[in-house]
């Protein structure tokens, strides 16, 4: 439940910001803060909007994985689910160490501590609710 919970928090939060730059005063906060540079070119509204419906995905896949809520399709597709989950979001939270080079020192800060160790925990409980349906 804690993983859906954060998933669909973090999912949320790109729909919001298909939008708006909240909770950022403005756009050039927020791409300082969200992407690293000070543009203030927001992100496409559809790829923030498609990056919410994968992670909404993501909490669905969860809790049809767990057995929560029915599943559709096989079992098996739903725990490789979780394990392409499991994938995304080590690769992001790991990888993402690697955004910090030339970015702006908000997004080193926030990519630091909250980003970058949020994808590690996530990817972490996705490999644990997968290991626990295999």
């Amino acid at each position: 439940m804690v993983l859906t919970a954060g998933l669909v928090a973090v999912g949320v939060l790109h729909f919001i910001w298909a939008v708006t730059p909240w909770p950022f005063k403005d756009k050039v906060a927020f791409t300082k803060a969200l992407l690293g540079n000070a543009s203030g070119t927001m992100p496409p509204p559809a790829l923030s909007a498609l990056v919410a419906v994968a992670l909404l995905g993501g909490g669905v896949v969860t809790l049809m994985t767990v057995g929560t809520i029915p599943s559709v399709g096989p079992d098996w597709l739903c725990v490789a689910g979780s394990y392409g989950l499991t994938l995304v979001m080590l690769g992001r939270g790991i990888g993402g160490y690697f955004l910090n080079s030339g970015a702006a020192s908000e997004f080193q800060r926030l990519n630091s501590k909250v980003y970058s160790p949020l994808c590690i925990a996530l990817g972490l409980m996705s490999v644990a609710v997968a290991i626990s349906a295999t």
